[in-house]
């Protein structure tokens, strides 16, 4: 590639973009892993409230199903099956459970963090055990579903991002020719120049980058001009060593003229 503007352009594009992917997986990481910490202790305090509920005997739980109202219907929700929650007896009896839980136990783990395969999807369970009551309350996220929360927080950084790249390439092509002017204004003053003058370049004001190319240059116009200094020392040598003898041919000529007549 033998454009400077382009060259320097694909490296700031190409820099710009690795930096940008990387900025993307790190942001999708650390998102992911925040939503996971805050989702679990979501099915926590979800399980707990249950829990307590039924400690406080305001879930009967000698019926067929959870209150709606207690456990609020997700059917429109744009996160359907997210939460679901279920409460089992201790000898295996299905007492109640939220709208949209699947009709699968969501765990076999007696307390704490599990996580199973239900129908194809993957849950991740928190179980909370009362012996006293002999139940177990199971709350359960989808994590198909948190996955694609974690993709749509991910989608709205990274669209925007997206969008502003031709914005970007404009402004760093823009740049990069305004990085470059000063080889433009050299190349300039040098075509404008004279072919005599060989004064050398100053280099108060020039950039650092171009200035070894000013130095440089300075001292081709100095060897130039010592040689042509050189050239008119010779000539002016050559003529004065010429004037002597075409001199005396020219007397000896005109002194041979007279004689003839």
């Amino acid at each position: 590639m033998r454009s400077m503007r382009a060259r320097l352009f694909l490296i700031l594009i190409a820099a710009t973009g690795l930096v940008w992917l990387s900025a993307t997986a790190w942001v999708y990481l650390s998102t992911r892993a925040e939503v996971e910490h805050v989702l679990d202790a979501r099915l926590m305090e979800a399980a707990r409230m249950v829990a307590s509920l039924i400690e406080s005997q305001e879930i009967d739980t000698a019926v067929a199903s959870l209150d709606p109202d207690v456990m609020p219907d997700r059917r429109h929700s744009p996160y359907e099956r997210q939460l679901s929650c279920q409460i089992w007896s201790l000898t295996g009896t299905l007492i109640g459970q939220s709208d949209g839980a699947p009709a699968e136990r969501l765990s076999d783990h007696p307390d704490g963090f599990a996580e199973r395969s239900i129908d194809g999807d993957m849950w991740r369970v928190y179980a909370i055990r009362d012996e006293a009551r002999g139940v177990q309350v199971l709350v359960g996220d989808n994590l198909d579903i948190r996955a694609r929360l974690v993709r749509d927080m991910v989608k709205g950084l990274a669209l925007p991002m997206a969008l502003v790249m031709p914005a970007l390439a404009a402004i760093l092509w823009f740049g990069v020719g305004r990085g470059l002017r000063p080889l433009s204004q050299l190349a300039t003053g040098l075509e404008h120049r004279a072919a005599g003058d060989l004064h050398a370049l100053p280099q108060t004001e020039t950039a650092s980058e171009i200035r070894p190319v000013v130095t440089a240059l300075n001292g081709l116009f100095g060897r130039v001009g010592e040689a042509r200094e050189r050239e008119r020392q010779f000539l002016a040598y050559a003529a004065h060593e010429l004037r002597t003898p075409l001199s005396g041919l020219k007397t000896q000529a005109e002194i041979a003229l007279k004689a003839d007549r």
